[in-house]
């Protein structure tokens, strides 16, 4: 999803989103969204309600 997606969907502002992905790869110590989903993926992480 884009970060405009995920605010809509999470009632947030962009802002915000972008904020927490950011927070997100560098606590993860990523480079992108496709590290983040190769990490999910290792780590055998499922999205919510899946």
């Amino acid at each position: 999803m884009t970060n405009a997606e995920i605010a809509r969907y999470l009632r947030l502002t962009e802002a915000t989103v972008k904020t927490h992905i950011t927070r997100i790869l560098a606590k993860l110590q990523l480079r992108d969204r496709v590290q983040v989903v190769i990490f999910a993926y290792e780590h055998q992480l499922r999205p919510h309600g899946v």
